[in-house]
């Protein structure tokens, strides 16, 4: 890590820390944190300050050998691998609150049973568990460098199981991120998109990683996603602070409470399932092309060589040669006791999958050596007697093919050499070799990891297979169910569309022919009936008192009497014709049987019709008298009419009812011989009187 990258961390990160460590104290103003409706957030906020505050100060005490820088460097990195869990797991407890629409007691995590049952995701208790994996192999790396270890220059390194620790950190993130997609449709928009951002932060800055390995990328979109869950919790909230209004709920959009049949339900389950088993793959995929891009790191070995090797040791990881050039010797011209010679090492790296990025080399010499300018592959340097070589670093003269040439791959070579002189005893072979490297693991290189790889790689293919095709399934059975619930609603419309006409129909014919006419719309319907009853009534004096009152009044007037009467013709099953004017036209009887009680029907009708014009004066400012006319008989009824039809009746009984209103006494009923012989029995008529009728000369007639 560069000085630039260090203070660009460090200020980033520090920056991040207060400001979450303000939007804490603000949530927390002015009400408790128990009963705090925001309390996960303020935990997100809190928790993700001391992250980025500590592992500001990890990069600070860096290389601090100092007591203070000690334990500086190891206090904050557990902090940090502890927060990084704790903050999935807080997360992915607040996404839940949202789903239950309200605060929820930490209380539910010790009965997982009922809290499913409840409606609680079944993921918060998985992501629970490798947090809390996550945090005891943390506590655990403390005492055996698990995860990371610390260099005798207070350095902090990766130890080869780091990447558990990037799976079980990646994972949990993953889970949540899949529960919030699979329970999409029960948010509003605007707040999935404002929790789906934060997980777009958290995967940049994984691709951060790839591209500028040094920086804290992970942690710096750690702290900006809590900065945009605070600020979108006071924009899609609308936290109520300072106003004596805390509510006790998250508010949130009303959570969808679908009832899903048993077998769809376990469709659905099905389908959450490979849902967060493909995300998870993908994750861990992710992960492990993470670490074979930048490799696991190996801590520094030291090797020490009493009896130096002449040729590999394949037996060994490293092996390391360095030996007097048998053909490239001489006496020193200037110096005869020195002899001059080409001194030619070689490292071999015999691990598998393993590669060295820095390596120094040691070898006793005696006093009096020199090495001339131009060695190869090192940078050679007599001290302490010792010749000392390391590898080429950015700045050094012999760095002439660049620092990643001088790195050493697995199962590969590197020579180096110079042309020393020394006297003429010295013989290399006898003397002591250190040998110290440093690489990182590159899991590609190792077949079992390909296998492996591959293994997660035809998984992940075959659950989004999976996934995808079971989706399909239940977004056609969604699309049939929403298809069946339009075409019952289609189906409701048109239903009560037509009972409205049928309705209609039925308010100006009878049943009977309302039916026909349905069913055989252009069908002429005309019937000849054997005993009918007949009657009309009328206003008695309408013309003169029409002309005495406004129009609106008179159809107020005729609209109300006549509502009375078309009520209890419809309660005592007669037949309405028509009104003409004031004049009411009604039949009962309307069947092929000659042998009806039409005319008990009607005579009751009638009866009820003067008690409705009593209650109508008794509410009305005009009093009104009527006349009633009844006849008995055969007749014929039809439609007529193709667009505005009416259903009427005709023949000698109708005109004789006709001339019975017209014949009549004010509020009394007047029949003919033939209604009062089919009643006579039930009501008690008047002597006789008797008057002419058109084209039919003198009748007997009778009141009721």
């Amino acid at each position: 890590m560069t000085e630039v990258s260090r203070i660009i961390s460090c200020t980033t990160l520090g920056i991040l820390s207060f400001f979450c460590f303000q939007e804490g104290i603000f949530l927390c103003s002015g009400l408790k944190v128990k009963n705090n409706a925001r309390r996960t957030l303020i935990f997100i906020e809190f928790f993700t300050g001391f992250l980025l505050l500590c592992d500001a100060l990890a990069y600070f005490f860096r290389g601090n050998t100092s007591t203070l820088g000690y334990y500086m460097v190891r206090i904050s990195n557990f902090v940090v691998f502890t927060c990084n869990f704790s903050i999935s797991f807080f997360v992915c407890f607040y996404i839940c609150e949202f789903i239950k629409q309200s605060r929820l007691s930490f209380s539910v995590l010790l009965k997982p049973k009922q809290a499913i049952k409840d409606g609680i995701p079944v993921q918060i208790f998985i992501v629970l568990i490798l947090c809390l994996i996550g945090i005891l192999l943390t506590f655990i790396s403390q005492f055996t460098n698990f995860f990371y270890y610390f260099d005798e220059n207070n350095i902090y390194h990766r130890s080869p199981y780091f990447s558990l620790s990037i799976g079980l950190g990646t994972l949990p993130v993953l889970i949540t991120f899949t529960m919030l997609l699979q329970k999409k449709k029960y948010f509003a928009k605007n707040v999935f998109i404002s929790l789906f951002v934060y997980f777009v932060f958290l995967f940049i800055g994984a691709i951060l990683i790839l591209i500028n390995y040094g920086i804290s990328w992970i942690n710096i979109s750690f702290g900006i996603g809590a900065l945009h869950l605070f600020y979108s919790s006071i924009k899609l909230l609308e936290l109520e602070f300072f106003s004596g209004k805390h509510k006790t709920s998250v508010l949130s959009p009303n959570y969808k409470v679908e009832n899903f049949k048993p077998e769809k339900k376990i469709k659905v389950i099905q389908n959450h399932f490979w849902q967060t088993i493909s995300i998870s793959l993908a994750g861990m995929l992710l992960v492990l092309i993470i670490v074979s891009v930048t490799g696991v790191p190996l801590p520094e070995k030291n090797i020490t060589i009493e009896t130096p090797y002449t040729a590999n040791d394949t037996s060994k990881p490293v092996c390391v040669t360095f030996v007097q050039n048998a053909e490239k010797h001489w006496v020193d011209g200037d110096d005869p006791d020195r002899t001059g010679a080409q001194y030619d090492g070689i490292i071999y790296n015999n691990m598998k999958t393993s590669v060295i990025t820095d390596w120094s080399f040691s070898i006793l010499v005696p006093e009096g050596c020199s090495v001339d300018p131009g060695p190869w592959n090192g940078t050679f340097t007599l001290s302490d007697g010792a010749l000392n070589v390391r590898k080429p670093q950015e700045g050094d003269a012999e760095n002439i093919h660049g620092e990643d040439f001088y790195r050493i791959s697995s199962l590969r070579t590197l020579g180096f050499g110079c042309v020393m002189y020394a006297p003429h005893n010295y013989e290399p072979l006898s003397q002591k070799i250190v040998f110290t490297y440093s690489g990182v693991i590159k899991p590609l290189t190792n077949i079992f990891f390909k296998l492996f790889m591959g293994l997660l790689a035809v998984l992940f293919i075959i659950s989004t297979t999976i996934t995808l095709f079971e989706g399909k399934l239940l977004r056609v059975e969604e699309e049939n169910k929403r298809l069946e619930s339009t075409v019952k609603e289609r189906t409701k419309e048109l239903e009560a569309e037509k009972n409205r006409s049928e309705s209609l129909l039925l308010n100006i014919l009878p049943k009977e022919v309302a039916k026909e006419l349905s069913l055989h719309p252009g069908i002429t319907i005309a019937k000849e009936y054997p005993n009918v009853t007949v009657l009309f009534t009328d206003i008695v004096g309408f013309t003169k008192l029409s002309g005495e009152m406004s129009a609106e009044e008179v159809v107020t007037m005729l609209n109300k009497m006549f509502t009375m009467f078309d009520e209890r013709a419809q309660r005592e099953g007669i037949e309405k014709i028509k009104t003409i004017g004031d004049a009411y036209m009604a039949a009962a009887g309307l069947v092929q049987e000659s042998e009806n009680d039409g005319a008990v029907k009607m005579i009751r009708f009638a009866k009820g019709l003067l008690d409705d014009v009593h209650t109508f004066n008794e509410n009305s400012n005009v009093k009104l008298l009527i006349r009633l006319g009844i006849n008995s008989g055969p007749l014929v009824a039809g439609v007529i009419g193709k667009t505005k039809f009416i259903y009427d009746i005709w023949g000698d009984t109708v005109n004789v009812a006709s001339r019975m209103e017209s014949t009549g006494s004010p509020m009394k009923i007047h029949v003919t011989e033939n209604t009062r012989s089919q009643t006579l029995n039930i009501f008690q008529y008047s002597e006789n009187t008797e008057i002419d009728v058109k084209g039919k000369g003198m009748m007997k007639t009778y009141f009721l």
